[in-house]
């Protein structure tokens, strides 16, 4: 295992971000800041494109394709999240296992076809913060609370962690990747701006897979204000 440095700064990435960086689309794959993704290498201009960005930035853009790859001629989103490697593992037959980051969304301007893979014109998107994030907040981790109440001596693995210490943008982006399972809804809350309504989305899905796994276990409605 060959791991990278880990203990970066990103504000500095993000505002020394080359213009042009390796792109990655992928079907089913949405990609968040503030989340880590495993990914297994065997194309070969793939792992050409690892070794690159190893050997210079240790960044790749992410990107949801829209399409099953046949050609170039995909249709991919335009708003993706570039990410920086922060393992990489050598494996059988020079395939290569990687884990990234999410450090940003980022909005591709322009592909670019000047090596065996894409590479993408990006410029950075930032999120809208919101005055109103701690009631939000505490509605999200009451509702996790429930979610994990609920799945005692059940099914630990299905559990969420929360960090209390978090800020709300950080919450709901490691929470889309986790309890969304729609791609489609996932590159909505990847594409909203407003932290506060992203949030709102999160709560709606965590008060829908709680209403689900109640029913599923046969646990009787509980009164609403054991979760306000």
């Amino acid at each position: 295992m060959k791991s990278l440095y880990v203990d970066f700064d990103e504000e500095k990435i993000i505002s020394n971000l080359e213009e042009v960086v390796p792109l990655f689309p992928l079907g089913n794959m949405v990609f968040f800041p503030n989340t880590v993704i495993p990914l297994h290498i065997f194309e070969e201009r793939y792992k050409q494109m690892i070794e690159d960005s190893v050997s210079s930035h240790n960044l790749i853009c992410m990107t949801l394709m829209d399409d099953d790859e046949k050609d170039d001629n995909i249709s991919i989103s335009k708003v993706g999240c570039i990410g920086r490697i922060i393992s990489n593992e050598e494996a059988d037959e020079g395939r290569k296992n990687i884990i990234l980051y999410g450090i940003s969304r980022i909005q591709i301007n322009e592909i670019i076809y000047s090596k065996p893979y894409r590479q993408a014109k990006i410029g950075i998107i930032k999120s809208q913060t919101t005055e109103d994030s701690e009631p939000l907040f505490k509605r999200i981790t009451d509702l996790v609370g429930e979610w994990n109440l609920l799945l005692d001596d059940y099914n630990d693995n299905y559990k969420i962690k929360v960090d209390s210490s978090s800020s709300l943008s950080k919450l709901t982006d490691s929470l889309s990747s986790i309890i969304v399972s729609s791609s489609s809804e996932r590159q909505y809350l990847l594409e909203e701006l407003d932290e506060a309504k992203r949030a709102t989305k999160v709560i709606e899905v965590l008060e829908s897979r709680i209403d689900y796994l109640m029913g599923k276990l046969e646990i009787p409605d509980k009164d609403s204000s054991s979760i306000n």
